[in-house]
């Protein structure tokens, strides 16, 4: 895939880090591969998770198994949180793995640090974006909430049909 072809030669890192020393002269070009390890597995092992969970939930709609596997449901509301965890951990893996370049092989990080914005603006800009993000988080929580104790606004057919005589109107809720 790096030289999209089926043969090519791929460097190893003391390689790279000597290749580096001579184009762009002394300096530290190794991205830190513990990072890039864990990160890379977590994304991965996360997405097999939810691969995995997802054929156990279309084995258990198949075989209409739910009442026998009701654990299960308790596991996905945990699982929630993998598509994040994925997302978050591949982020990580794509942002450390460029080390030490902004732009690869033009601008390394040194040269991409801004002189104009101070850690003041950086510190006002983090908690700002922690204050609008915690404000939709807890809007979110609340109405999930909310909604989930109002329970469903639509009464069960024990017939399999939707009856739309059944929908509650607005005024009865």
């Amino acid at each position: 895939m790096e030289f999209n072809r089926f043969t090519g030669e791929v460097k190893g890192i003391n390689e790279l880090q000597a290749q580096y020393e001579q184009d762009f002269g002394p300096g530290n070009y190794v991205p830190p591969p513990v990072i890039l390890y864990w990160s890379f597995r977590i994304m991965v092992g996360a997405g097999l998770v939810m691969i995995l969970l997802s054929l156990f939930a279309l084995f258990l709609d198949l075989r209409n198994l739910y009442g026998k596997f009701r654990w299960f449901f308790f596991l996905l509301t945990w699982a929630v949180a993998l598509p994040y965890l994925a997302n978050i951990s591949g982020w990580v893996l794509t942002e450390v793995g460029r080390f030490p370049w902004v732009v690869y092989r033009l601008m390394t990080m040194q040269n991409g640090v801004s002189k104009v914005v101070t850690s003041g603006m950086l510190l006002t800009s983090l908690l700002g974006f922690i204050l609008v993000y915690g404000l939709i988080i807890i809007a979110t929580v609340y109405l999930i909430v909310k909604f989930a104790k109002a329970g469903p606004s639509v009464e069960v057919d024990t017939t399999g049909d939707f009856n739309p005589s059944l929908i509650n109107p607005p005024e009865a809720q």
